[in-house]
């Protein structure tokens, strides 16, 4: 067959066929036709850099923790986990990438001594104010970090921070800004007002059962039921399933003797260090030679812990006398942790080591040997693995006979639960904002809602809740939104028309007093109605809420008047106001001490800045190929 096709496709029909074939290779490139040119495990390409879907699905997760922690009991763990809410979290990681490359393109970089500095002043590392070595790898052991994978996160982070930093600190604020600022910001308004309180009318307002009827028939699209649905559904959760498998005395010895390597702790070792850093006050030769004049004193006879005291430039360990405290792999950066692993016995001292940090004279204080879990120590890591094991092949079976299951039938899930021998359950009735059980997943509940399951009857696609446990759901029951009864929302809709009358008959006041008022003051109006609170105001600022918020953005809106002082009926507090605006006067920027001049100048640069680093991303995403699989998020 291949030959046939060889044999006929030659000269220049061959040219033409070829020429076809180029053209889709030659617009859109081979990896067109492989996933859109997105590696298999990325969410996102920045350009050259991937952003993978571990990483995006570790930094949603890290930000879903912060936010719930900030927001305690209001934390929403549905909303939070809504596709738009992921899409617009992966957007900024896209943005870190961008800045960082262009801040690496600009050639910035964070010096392992600015790192260094930092990370010493962060109160989580400190006890009693000071850097504890210890204490800072102990926190990052428990947050599943190595001090070097939080270092380089951190200086990944600083390069972020470090462009828009840079950016603010060169924007050029000139005084004549400041003063225009100034001038804004401490403007005055002289007015005098009349509060006209929507509560002064409620007992004018009287609502009929008539009235209510036909509101309620007017607006029944305001006192709906929240549509819900009840759903069947059958559960497969290997791992419950698993829950109570043993092993023999014997099998669990088995296991323990095949996997004794797994049971070992590291080796850790206590050491001490003198670090010579290099600086504008000591070049490299000159650090070197410190850092050898140091060990041949140790190497002397001269306490280490003294040395360390006089010539470290650890500010962390060098008044402890170097202590470092305990160090496993992975603990510090390679040149110091071979070295340091490299020393055979106490007391023995290493030769000067250069790391990223400067030249270090490590001295090993003591040796603690790797220690092995026993049998009895191990059994219930054994048993854990060993069900989760079985909990894994059972589901890899069971999931798969179920989605040929569900692809033979999709009319019910009586055969489904009775192959598989599992239980059909039900659910309460929930909303489209979730429920309990099952109906706490948004996977559930937007399968619930979806048009296969709502409208056509047909059971789900299996839904994947957690490792080794899915759902298959089919629709009980519909309660669609109905209109609640009239006699249940009555006395809503009473209090709505009575707050409604209320305020209109509170806003024709307002209007008949200004009417009134052109012939008349408001203190002389107020004081003829006497239930009327009359205000008057030589300079109400912008931050002047007595009368709240509201009516302070409405005054501040006002015109300037011209000539004649100006009328204007106001809302205000539920009700209204009427306002007599009398002049409006400019802040004196004279008047401003030099500390709200340098604080007014910091907003005007950060506000620069902003607007500059806006600018800044809008260019990079125009000008780098950014490619976004919605799928993997």
């Amino acid at each position: 067959m291949l030959q046939a096709i060889r044999e006929r496709v030659t000269g220049v029909v061959a040219i033409f066929i070829l020429g076809l074939l180029a053209i889709p290779f030659l617009f859109f490139g081979v990896e067109s036709y492989i996933g859109g040119g997105v590696p298999q495990d990325a969410v996102a390409t920045v350009g050259d850099d991937e952003i993978s879907t571990s990483e995006f699905q570790t930094s949603f997760a890290r930000f879903r923790a912060e936010l719930r922690q900030e927001q305690g009991d209001a934390y929403d763990e549905i909303a939070t986990n809504q596709p738009v809410v992921r899409r617009q979290h992966l957007e900024e990681m896209i943005d870190e990438r961008l800045l960082r490359q262009h801040a690496e393109s600009m050639g910035l970089s964070i010096s392992a001594t600015m790192l260094r500095d930092i990370i010493a002043q962060i109160p989580a590392f400190q006890i009693d104010g000071r850097f504890d070595p210890e204490l800072y790898r102990q926190a990052l052991r428990g947050s599943g970090r190595t001090p070097r994978g939080f270092e380089r996160e951190l200086r990944e982070d600083l390069m972020v921070r470090m462009l828009p930093t840079s950016v603010s600190f060169s924007t050029i604020v000139t005084e004549a800004e400041i003063d225009r600022m100034l001038s804004l910001e401490n403007e005055t308004r002289q007015l005098d007002l009349i509060e006209i309180p929507v509560a002064l009318f409620l007992d004018q307002v009287e609502v009929d059962d008539e009235a209510i009827a036909e509101f309620y028939e007017a607006n029944q699209d305001d006192f709906l039921t929240t549509e819900q649905v009840s759903i069947r559904y059958v559960e497969l959760d290997t791992v419950a399933m698993t829950r109570d498998l043993e092993l023999s005395e014997e099998e669990l010895r088995q296991r323990y003797q095949a996997a004794s390597q797994r049971y070992l702790t590291p080796e850790s070792r206590q050491a001490s260090h003198i670090l010579i850093e290099t600086g504008p006050e000591r070049n490299e030769d000159q650090a070197r030679a410190l850092a050898q004049q140091v060990y041949e004193q140790a190497l002397a006879g001269e306490p280490f812990a003294d040395l360390a005291r006089e010539f470290s430039d650890d500010p962390g360990s060098a008044d402890a006398g170097g202590e470092l405290g305990w160090i496993e792999p992975g603990d510090m950066v390679d040149e110091f942790e071979n070295a340091l692993y490299d020393l055979t016995f106490a007391g023995e001292l290493s030769e000067p080591v250069r790391s990223p940090f400067g030249w270090h004279v490590i001295r090993l204080e003591e040796i603690r040997e790797p220690e092995g879990m026993s049998f009895e120590e191990a059994r219930p890591e054994i048993i854990a693995e060993f069900r989760e094991r079985e909990a894994e092949t059972l589901y890899i079976e069971l999931s798969d006979r179920l989605v040929d299951l569900v692809f033979a039938d999709d009319s019910s899930l009586d055969p489904l639960a009775a192959e598989l021998g599992l239980d059909i359950r039900q659910a309460e009735p929930f909303s489209r904002g979730g429920g309990e059980g099952v109906a706490a997943s948004q996977r559930v509940v937007q399968a619930a809602f979806s048009d296969l399951v709502l409208l056509d009857g047909s059971i789900s696609d299996p839904i994947e809740l957690d490792r080794n446990q899915l759902v298959v759901i089919q629709l009980e029951e519909h309660f669609p939104a109905t209109p609640r009864p009239l006699d249940e929302v009555a006395d809503d809709i009473r209090q709505r028309l009575i707050d409604s009358r209320a305020r209109e008959l509170a806003r024709q006041q307002a209007q008949e007093l200004k009417d009134q008022a052109a012939e008349s003051s408001l203190a002389e109006l107020a004081e003829a109605d006497e239930v009327l609170v009359f205000s008057e105001y030589e300079a109400m600022g912008r931050f002047d809420f007595q009368h709240g918020p509201e009516l302070l953005a409405e005054v501040f809106r006002l015109p300037v008047p011209d000539g004649e002082p100006g009328l204007h009926v106001l809302p205000h507090r539920g009700g209204y106001a009427l306002v007599r605006l009398h002049a409006v006067r400019a802040g004196n920027p004279a008047l401003a001490s030099e500390q709200e001049r340098n604080l007014m100048r910091q907003q005007i640069r950060f506000l620069q800045a902003n607007e500059e680093v806006g600018g800044l991303l809008a260019y990079l995403r125009e000008n780098t190929r950014i490619r976004v699989v919605e799928d993997r998020l």
